[in-house]
């Protein structure tokens, strides 16, 4: 219609060169009517059809928008994921956000500053469903009744985050009650409130927008997995701040629970460290690729209330090159070796290459005030991923101060001489990182992730890491049976398949896209040492202007919050 408009501007304006001095009456405005009316066809959907309007067979389903057809039709309406049980009617009632109230009288007097902003996040997704503006007013009071039953505002991978939503409904008012154990659950609730309401435009030559209400709603909803992730690297390509916050508001609409921020890389370090500022200095690309020690807290505040986790991801010993090249400088020497090689096969997966330097003991005092940044960033209990995949062992063997080290050791040149290297490596880190942990007042210590790796295959990884303190991530392909295999030696487990998951595949080598029904296809095993699954949007060939049409959240959750 707006291109019609136009077009019709330029027609008067070109009949005006003509004639300006028509006397003639102007035609009668043209008035928008619908074309199409939505039938819902049980088991099978909205169907389009033509006119009439609703009324003409009181036992059909007909609505006049798709939106509107999709939110009460089915067992499920529009509600994604699917919660466990759900009875929703096809009735609906107009509801506007001027008349919207929350009861929180009935949560803790704790939790209610974080339960007011959750409540205005909702309350702007339903004006967002008008664009900003619902037009279409009306007085019907619409009271949210939150009930939330414990203090606990930590959100871990033990949090509870169930809830039940009931919505009644009368021509007078319209009475919502959330009842949920945490504030995270409540959270849901409120999503899934927001879900109940569809945009109603209507075509009566104003183009005006209302909001209706699902009359009558019971629902009872719990994610099936623990961990339900995303990962976004911002090492290979800076993403601004705001284009990360709009992956957040993603994310909360599917009731993913953790942002998996793979911070820096060997490409670049954005991340700002007070402590050890070169980082920033000779590792980000420029002054206005860095995210601030401000911006990072914000951001996990942000994410907190939308029921997201941020895990900080410091990818070590490899993957660690710009922002750690600047040793030498300083007098402290080589922090990381192999940085940007120019002969870079064998020393690395991709250039630019680097690993950390674990010869070298002022390498771990500078990544100790790392740590110490980090863990000042992170809520308590913290989750912290240390990376640890894809070490070439090349590398190190080319660097003699590392070999002089390993001899000194007794560790031979062997793999498993530099296996012994690396998991020596990860022991040091992990102490550090408790460490600054419990300088900060958290008395008991956390598991940190770890991506899967040599050091993590099934014959090699109880010689080296702990089950009880360390989560692996394990990446390699569905066909893998390492998965399964460290379930069954008790190591607790994230899963994010290459083959699958990982939403880089299918731009580049002999990789394969995969479309939503190979995702969806997938489904991880059950067993208490499964924590979840987590879909990847490494950077290479992906910025700020591609990122919201390659990672599509609400088609990449399925299977980790539903069964």
């Amino acid at each position: 219609m707006e291109f019609g408009r136009r077009w019709a501007l330029v027609v008067l304006g070109l009949s005006c060169s003509v004639s300006c001095h028509d006397t003639t009456a102007p035609p009668a405005p043209i008035v928008y009517e619908p074309s199409w009316t939505y039938k819902c066809v049980p088991d099978e959907g909205c169907h389009r059809s033509a006119h009439p309007q609703p009324g003409a067979n009181s036992s059909s389903l007909i609505f006049p928008s798709l939106d509107l057809c999709r939110t009460v039709c089915g067992r499920f309406g529009g509600l994604w994921p699917r919660p466990v049980t759900a009875a929703l009617s096809t009735q609906t009632v107009r509801i506007h956000p001027n008349f919207l109230r929350f009861d929180l009288s009935n949560a803790p007097v704790e939790t209610r500053d974080i339960l007011v902003e959750m409540t205005h996040v909702a309350t702007q997704n339903l004006i967002d469903e008008c664009d900003g503006n619902v037009s279409v007013v009306v007085e019907t009071p619409v009271v949210v009744y939150i009930t939330v039953k414990t203090t606990n505002l930590n959100l871990t991978l033990d949090t509870l985050e169930q809830y039940r939503l009931d919505v009644q409904s009368k021509e007078s008012n319209a009475v919502i009650h959330i009842v949920a154990e945490t504030v995270y659950g409540a959270r849901h609730a409120l999503e899934t409130f927001t879900q109940l309401v569809s945009s109603d435009k209507l075509d009566d030559g104003e183009y005006r927008c209302g909001l209706r209400l699902v009359a009558g709603a019971k629902i009872w909803d719990q994610p099936v997995y623990k961990y339900r992730g995303f990962l976004l690297d911002t090492s290979r390509n800076f993403i601004p701040m705001d284009d990360i916050k709009r992956m957040l508001d993603a994310m909360a609409t599917v009731k993913m629970n953790v942002f998996h921020w793979h911070a820096t890389d060997s490409h670049s370090f954005p991340l700002e460290s007070k402590r050890v500022p070169q980082f920033t200095r000779y590792g980000a690309y420029s002054a206005y690729e860095i995210y601030s020690a401000e911006e990072i807290r914000e951001l996990i505040h942000y994410a907190r209330v939308r029921g997201i986790r941020v895990v900080i991801e410091i990818d070590s010993p490899a993957h660690a090159g710009n922002g750690w090249q600047w040793g030498q400088e300083f007098g402290y020497g080589d922090l990381a070796v192999c940085v940007n090689a120019r002969q870079w096969r064998g020393l690395c997966i991709q250039p630019p290459c680097g690993q950390l330097n674990p010869a070298n003991p002022t390498m771990y005092r500078v990544l100790r005030d790392l740590y110490k940044d980090i863990a000042e960033y992170l809520p308590k209990p913290a989750l912290f991923h240390m990376g640890g995949d894809e070490v070439f062992l090349g590398c190190w063997n080319s660097s003699e101060q590392i070999l002089t080290y390993m001899e000194s050791r007794n560790y031979d040149t062997s793999v498993d001489g530099f296996i012994k290297l690396w998991s020596e490596f990860h022991e040091k880190a992990l102490n550090m990182w408790d460490e600054e942990l419990t300088a900060l007042g958290q008395e008991e210590k956390q598991p940190v992730m770890l991506w899967s790796s040599e050091l993590t295959q099934a014959h090699r990884i109880q010689k080296h890491l702990s089950k009880d303190r360390y989560i692996i991530e394990v990446w390699e392909p569905i066909n893998s049976p390492l998965l399964v295999q460290l379930i069954r030696l008790g190591y607790k487990v994230v899963s994010v398949p290459k083959d699958i998951w990982y939403l880089d595949h299918g731009f580049w080598g002999q990789t394969k896209y995969s479309n939503w029904r190979r995702m969806y296809a997938h489904t991880l095993p059950r067993d208490p040492h499964m924590l979840g699954g987590e879909v990847a949007a490494w950077s290479e060939y992906v910025d700020s202007q591609g990122l919201v049409t390659t990672a599509s959240s609400s088609t990449k959750v399925k299977g980790i919050f539903e069964d």
